[in-house]
């Protein structure tokens, strides 16, 4: 269920808006500058960059920030608008605010997974479990209390949901945040364009089985790196991502065989 208007509080942060940035349209080739913007920010929606009850701010800021024109950043919003991801009000109070959320639907995950080959899969989940790997080590060495408060907050929201999702968004966000307390805005960059491809594979019923396991990774990661054990988080955060690489990869399998096995 959508926010309404006596949920609002709070601005989306320069960085949040920074971050929704840095996303990369993943769909057709031939995106137009509208569409390409609408995707962005419809993945930050999905990433939990942007959230519910959150008000966007001033269009001119925003496209400056998103690298287009007001009257394209308008176009987007429209579009937004119409999905019931944004609401627009007038007068006092006035702007734009998020009041919408992506659900998970079994579809659209079948949908994204027959998108790849199995190889460019794999490559995927590699560089995923690599990055988020070294973005541990980093985080052991260079986090502050702040951030470890900020990654034990959000691992505290994951355990505690059974929406799936909550559950890909908080997930995806405790991965991107291991890129902020690594204090690297590189490996936080890569982090979200790998989690902007990813997610949309995530939290589909065979997930919400794993849902404890999950959870003590988290766990299991979060102390290693309160502990200040940069092997340990980096092996941990590596384990977390193939076995979560595994799901996907016996998703996209059983769809080819299903699909093979359909074909005349």
């Amino acid at each position: 269920m959508g926010a309404t208007v006596k949920d609002f509080a709070g601005s989306v942060s320069p960085r949040a808006l920074d971050m929704a940035a840095q996303i990369r349209a993943h769909g057709p080739e031939a995106l137009g500058l509208a569409e390409r913007v609408t995707l962005q920010l419809e993945t930050a929606i999905g990433l939990g960059l942007l959230n519910p009850g959150e008000r966007l701010p001033p269009e001119q800021l925003m496209a400056d920030r998103l690298g287009v024109s007001p009257l394209t950043l308008r176009q987007s919003l429209a579009v937004l608008r119409s999905k019931g991801l944004l609401e627009t009000h007038r007068g006092r109070g006035g702007g734009s605010y998020v009041t919408g959320t992506l659900p998970v639907h079994e579809t659209d995950i079948a949908r994204e997974l027959r998108r790849y080959k199995s190889d460019d899969l794999r490559d995927l989940i590699d560089l995923a479990a690599s990055t988020a790997g070294s973005a541990a080590r980093l985080a052991s060495r260079r986090s502050d209390e702040q951030d470890l408060r900020r990654l034990r907050s959000l691992a505290q929201r994951f355990a505690t949901s059974s929406e799936p999702h909550m559950l890909r968004q908080t997930d995806a966000r405790i991965h991107i945040g291991l890129g902020v307390a690594a204090q690297s805005r590189r490996l936080t960059s890569l982090l979200i364009q790998i989690h902007a491809e990813l997610s949309p594979l995530t939290w589909g019923q065979v997930w919400l089985d794993e849902h404890a396991t999950a959870r003590q990774g988290h766990a299991a990661l979060l102390d290693a790196i309160g502990q200040g054990d940069p092997a340990a988080a980096e092996d941990i955060a590596i384990a977390h991502f193939e076995r979560e690489g595994a799901l996907i990869i016996d998703q996209h399998l059983a769809l080819l065989t299903l699909d093979l096995a359909d074909t005349p």
